[in-house]
């Protein structure tokens, strides 16, 4: 019966050993805390950088929209710019036709005032 005393003194013994060694390895409060700061400071960055994120992807969509819009007007100034030079050459063809009215008038007006 004495055996099995120290047998059970023994193994409460270990039993609170590894108990005790166990505790050991447990976080102090100023750890965890240090390490909920540590965990707040890098949610806090990641908010950030998620803000950012959707600023920059904000300022790629408003700069494809100016994109397309320059790329519309670029097209409509060149078509504006092929109207008016066929306008010019309309324009031309009145100046020439109405200067050889005016050549004809001359001579017209010539003849009438030689006789």
């Amino acid at each position: 019966m004495w055996v099995f005393k120290k047998v059970r003194l023994v193994i409460v013994l270990s039993v609170m050993l590894c108990l005790g060694l166990s505790l050991l390895g447990c976080a102090t409060t100023s750890q965890i805390q240090a390490l909920e700061e540590k965990t707040q400071q890098a949610l806090d960055k990641a908010e950030e950088a998620l803000k950012e994120c959707q600023s920059a992807k904000a300022a790629v969509e408003n700069s494809s929209r100016y994109s397309a819009e320059a790329a519309d007007s670029a097209q409509r100034a060149e078509s504006a710019a092929v109207r008016a030079e066929k306008a010019a050459k309309i324009a031309k063809g009145h100046t020439n036709r109405a200067e050889e009215m005016a050549k004809k008038c001359e001579n017209i007006f010539e003849q009438i005032t030689a006789k």
